[in-house]
């Protein structure tokens, strides 16, 4: 059973974490993104409005954790080295504010095999003292040289907005995102994210990598700061949904090239696509999607 999956493991869920959103922590989260919008900052405005994407550091105390709040049994936890960030989907049902205590629960909803190994997808639950949603994060991993033995269940999870038609999309903006050297460090810091990949020079290379590699998440959270430059205030125009996947490694020093497109077919004009390009001229993030509700 070492070194391999499969779909057994489908349908288990985690113990509920319960945290309470800090003000610190989540400055932190933004600085690390170099956020600069004092909305997330001045904490003279109560309640202190939290970056929605630090949904994702929050997340991570449970993925981080995973023998301490899953059930394992049966479980190769040594797979987990092999993991790279794949897809990312969020969904926010209201705002994120310093000082609310949060109750979020995952739960394993598809593993399917992969020619690079094992597609494993995660969706987080997290919900307030009242039982109400506040966002649902579908995270999906690939492990990478990790078999699958058998068919897999969840498929269609990997497969959501892979056909976007760039036919009725007009190109709005692009702008160069410029991550340092030190970003993949800064960020671990900031974001409390803690991954050997995208710090450890030797770790990176045991696992395959010719150098620790700049964050997912990192490079999705600064391209949601740069939509939100290009006229979106966060205080008006709250996300509701994000997706992207994540098609090759970022590396710090690299400039990276954002393009947003419009999509024209979107009656409601709240619908915006972008894309990613490394310095290699290939694609860090791709059929990136975000949704603006009131």
């Amino acid at each position: 059973m070492a070194n391999k999956l499969n779909s057994l493991f489908v349908g288990r869920k985690s113990r509920v974490f319960t945290v309470d959103i800090s003000p610190r922590e989540a400055m932190k989260y933004a600085a690390g993104i170099y956020e600069t919008n004092p909305l997330f900052y001045d904490d003279r405005v109560h309640p202190l409005l939290v970056h929605p994407m630090y949904a994702v550091a929050l997340t991570w105390k449970i993925s981080s954790r995973f023998d301490e709040y899953w059930d394992t049994a049966g479980f190769p936890l040594d797979v987990l080295e092999r993991q790279v960030h794949y897809l990312e989907e969020l969904r926010w049902s209201q705002p994120l504010y310093a000082g609310e205590t949060l109750q979020i629960q995952g739960e394993v909803k598809a593993i399917v095999p992969h020619l690079s190994g094992t597609l494993f997808w995660i969706d987080y639950t997290a919900k307030n003292r009242k039982d109400e949603i506040v966002f649902v994060e579908g995270l999906g991993a690939l492990l990478r040289d990790i078999p699958c033995e058998d068919e897999g269940k969840g498929k269609e999870l990997f497969f959501r907005n892979v056909k976007i038609d760039r036919q009725n999309e007009k190109t709005l903006w692009e702008e160069n995102i410029v991550i340092q050297p030190m970003d993949p460090l800064i960020y671990d810091a900031c974001s409390d994210i803690h991954f050997p990949i995208h710090t450890s020079w030797a770790f990176s290379q045991k696992v395959g990598l010719s150098a620790p590699v700049y964050q997912g998440t990192a490079t999705l959270s600064q391209s949601v700061r740069k939509i939100f430059e290009h006229g979106f205030n966060p205080a008006q125009s709250r996300i509701e949904y994000l997706y992207a996947r994540f098609s090759s490694f970022v590396y710090g020093g690299d400039v990276l090239t954002i393009r947003v497109f419009k999509d024209e077919s979107n009656i409601n004009n709240n619908k915006l696509c972008f894309e990613i390009k490394t310095p290699r001229n290939d694609y860090a993030i791709k059929n990136g999607v975000i949704i603006f509700g009131g």
